[in-house]
């Protein structure tokens, strides 16, 4: 079993510098992901002075660990969407979507970017008769909307299906070859710096000034922070207004492959769509979304994945990787401005390559004063009700009750005696030993938000069951929101 994503595996890319000076623009992107790489192309040639930094390498991020989907057919969401505001709101996210997947699939012809782009069809499915009432709504949406769709009674693949909903005008990609396209596109227009981590920005007179985690200075007049999930508390306070949830995906060779992906309406959600990876298939399974708060140990979550594709496709899984989803309450992201020339991206929920690519164009659109028919729905400062009050109450209970019972027991029932939680020297610490005896150390609490980390046996991580933030054995930083190792210092 490979434990890397599929998209990125064999995949060659040159890799930039990191910054080493103090340095001055018109316009900051945090963040080289569909978002942060999408804001830039859209404004590459306007004359202003960008720079665009990643923590990591660019693509390596959320948008490497997706299902690689293009689709409106976002399970079935937008009767909950007309339902929370009204059947305008919800057309209008419909049209966005539909608006994301015409810019991209145009870059991609345009710029002649390979990445595997393929034309499909899309299906929401269940094998649960008391999920009918979801399909009949959803169905009217349609109507209301002029969306073609087809109703069937089962998949075009031998898996469990009694209802099928079928639409049409959807794609699949390599999420990760379509940026290293857009960044060698980018790199001689802008300024793009890798193995950047952003982890202070203070606002001043009438600029912003960044620091990263090598104590060098950006001064920029405008800040796009595309990171996935904010890497700051305040301003928006973006930990009490999300969730997030674990998404896991398992790939093994196939003998066919068809022009099509699947999600289903049950709980937990499945996703499924076929790859051709070097005249191979491939077909990927995606399987027990959870917040990341809940159903700690990854071992569970690999055993049933692979023991649902053993039974179903009759194979065992050759790659198996998992992603984070940033939740919001109302199945739209937060895209938008939350201060003076300061804009976030983030709460994609399941689709970050189309809410990516929208919200790049609505950031772009912002910073140059043009009209954008998604600035209200998407604004972060949107107003609330008493079911996304609801929804919002439901997320922090979960983080809270995590983050109380770890305190009270940070040793979980499924370690090994490989890992420790022990106080030394006054601080609660994480001891990991590997297969050669050596121990590994390293501070027990994330950064973040101060939650205890608990230790991740698949990846040999240690992760936090709050806001997803994740660390190597050696307490180096791998994903935020944290900005800041656990070493023991």
């Amino acid at each position: 079993m490979k434990k890397i994503s599929i998209w990125t595996d064999g995949i060659k890319d040159v890799r930039m510098d990191s910054l080493k000076e103090n340095i001055e623009c018109d316009i900051l992107v945090i963040g080289g992901g569909i978002a942060g790489l999408s804001t830039v192309y859209n404004l590459k040639d306007h004359g202003k002075r960008i720079i665009l930094i990643d923590k990591n390498k660019c693509g390596m991020g959320a948008t490497s660990c997706n299902t690689g989907k293009l689709t409106f057919m976002q399970d079935l969401i937008y009767h909950d969407i007309e339902s929370n505001y009204n059947e305008k709101v919800a057309r209008l996210y419909l049209n966005s979507q539909k608006e994301a997947i015409n810019i991209i699939t145009s870059i991609i012809k345009k710029e002649k970017i390979d990445c595997d782009l393929t034309k499909t069809n899309a299906y929401v499915f269940s094998n649960d008769e008391d999920k009918y009432k979801n399909f009949d709504k959803e169905i009217e949406f349609y109507k209301k909307n002029n969306i073609r769709y087809k109703v069937l009674s089962s998949l075009p693949l031998n898996y469990p299906s009694k209802m099928v909903l079928e639409t049409y005008d959807s794609y699949v990609f390599n999420p990760y070859k379509y940026l290293i396209g857009l960044k060698r596109l980018l790199k001689d227009k802008i300024s793009i710096y890798e193995n950047t981590r952003a982890i202070r920005l203070d606002k001043k007179n009438d600029y912003y000034l960044c620091t990263t985690s090598d104590n060098y200075e950006i001064k920029s007049k405008v800040v796009v922070v595309a990171s996935h999930y904010p890497f700051f508390i305040v301003p928006y306070f973006t930990p009490f207004k999300t969730r997030v949830e674990k998404f896991f995906i398992g790939a093994s060779f196939c003998n066919d492959s068809k022009n099509i992906q699947m999600i289903s309406n049950d709980k937990p959600g499945i996703s499924m769509r076929y790859y051709k990876k070097n005249n191979n298939n491939y077909l990927l399974y995606g399987r027990r979304s959870h917040p990341t708060s809940s159903n700690l140990d990854i071992k569970d979550d690999y055993n049933e994945l692979n023991s649902e594709y053993k039974k179903y496709f009759n194979k065992d899984i050759e790659y198996f990787y998992h992603t984070h989803d940033v939740m919001t309450y109302d199945n739209m992201p937060f895209i938008g401005k939350i201060d003076n020339n300061l804009y976030i991206m983030t709460g994609f929920n399941k689709w970050g390559n189309t809410n990516g690519v929208i919200g790049g164009k609505l950031i772009s659109d912002l910073i140059e004063d043009k009209h954008n028919d998604y600035e209200k729905i998407f604004t972060p400062r949107r107003s609330m009700s008493k079911d996304k009050i609801k929804n919002l109450l439901v997320f922090n209970t979960s983080v809270m009750s995590r983050y109380i019972m770890n305190k009270i027991n940070p040793h979980m029932k499924y370690y090994n005696d490989n890992v420790e939680i022990k106080f030394i020297e006054g601080k609660r610490c994480g001891i990991y030993t590997d297969d050669n005896g050596n121990k590994h150390i390293v501070s027990n609490i994330c950064p973040h938000m101060k939650c205890n980390l608990v230790f991740n046996y698949i990846d040999k991580t240690w992760d936090c069951p709050c806001h997803a933030s994740r660390f190597d054995i050696d307490g180096n930083i791998i994903y935020g929101p944290s900005v800041y190792d656990i070493k023991i210092k």
